[in-house]
């Protein structure tokens, strides 16, 4: 059966993308079948450079957002502007296409836990609905993100959603509490923390990069 794994923020640019592009080449490293999807898009015409880079990252060949639109604000302003509803039946039925004959199917969310994708949808439901075996909630490493860790930690339990693993990412600005927050995240019952991504690029320019997407495959795999 194919196991399939989450990437979702506490908000919007923290990270996922390179969070999840590290991981998919790590999978492709190590010999995993894994495809990648990113279900739900904004801010992009013809392609999506987040999905370009999942392709490049495991060396395949380039899938579209299911709902793609051009304008870079909420997926459900930009739905409801060119008059689509963001169907979660239609995600689901191409997440099993995508993952038939893989070891791991990587979906990547758009923005946060709690962003709107309708009226009354949230990227919570589009979690709850895939049913993946595991959850990377993706946060920046700097002042404020043990609230919002928190934050998306109460709203997934209360609506029966396991607890999310944690992956924080380092910020272009960091501050006095960057390289702190993973072990005060522990300590406040908040984690478990996976890893912990530099702001680098993946492969030999990344090392640090490349050594935690590794690290957390194995985690990842064993969870």
């Amino acid at each position: 059966m194919t196991k399939r794994v989450v990437v979702i923020g506490t908000g919007t640019d923290v990270g996922k993308t390179h969070v999840t592009s590290a991981l998919l080449a790590a999978m492709r490293a190590r010999g995993i079948a894994a495809a990648a999807y990113k279900p739900v898009a904004t801010g992009f015409d013809m392609r999506c450079e987040d999905a370009e880079r999942h392709a490049e990252a495991l060396g395949a060949a380039y899938v579209a957002p299911t709902f793609g639109f051009r304008r870079p604000v909420s997926p459900h302003l930009a739905a409801r502007e060119e008059g689509v509803a963001i169907d979660l039946a239609r995600i689901a039925a191409r997440a099993a296409e995508l993952e038939e004959g893989k070891d791991v199917l990587v979906v990547e969310g758009a923005g946060g836990l709690f962003s709107p994708l309708g009226p009354k949808t949230t990227n919570l439901d589009l979690v709850l609905s895939l049913a993946p075996a595991a959850v990377l909630l993706v946060a920046l490493d700097r002042l404020g993100v043990l609230h919002d860790v928190g934050a998306a930690r109460a709203g997934a339990l209360a609506r029966g959603m396991r607890a999310p693993l944690v992956v924080l990412s380092t910020p272009a600005v960091t501050d006095d509490s960057t390289g702190t927050n993973a072990a005060e995240l522990e300590t406040l019952g908040l984690g478990p923390v996976l890893a912990t991504f530099p702001r680098a690029p993946i492969g030999e320019a990344g090392a640090a990069a490349t050594r935690a997407a590794a690290d957390l495959v194995l985690r990842i795999l064993l969870s």
